[in-house]
């Protein structure tokens, strides 16, 4: 009887292993979409000399990278105080939060700063 419950549950993990590979070859498969055209994001720009980006929304938080001036970036949202930016550096792709102070979103704003 132990062999057959043994039988069973191999025979269910193999199909949801088949499941989950089925599912990764059409993530693969998939053209991936420019950043800059997933909705939810807009075109920033760092609008100061630098901008430490945090991995977290804190000031304590370790740092991912820094930003300098007129390095084009995009705008995934604020924190729920807006006092933080969730952004994404388009020439290194690294993200993360900087002090929304840091940084322009509006398109007219985004000419760069002399």
């Amino acid at each position: 009887m132990a062999e057959i419950n043994e039988g069973v549950t191999m025979r269910a993990q193999t199909k949801r292993l088949n499941v989950g590979l089925a599912a990764l070859a059409v993530l693969i498969a998939m053209p991936s979409v420019p950043a800059a055209a997933a909705p939810g994001q807009e075109p920033c720009r760092i609008n100061a000399d630098a901008a430490v980006i945090h991995v977290e929304p804190s000031k304590r938080a370790a740092r991912a990278g820094i930003g300098y001036r007129d390095q084009k970036c995009l705008f995934h949202g604020y924190t729920r105080d807006v006092a933080w930016a969730h952004i994404t550096m388009k020439g290194s792709g690294v993200g993360g939060w900087v002090d929304r102070h840091l940084i322009s979103t509006a398109k007219e704003q985004l000419a760069p700063s002399f």
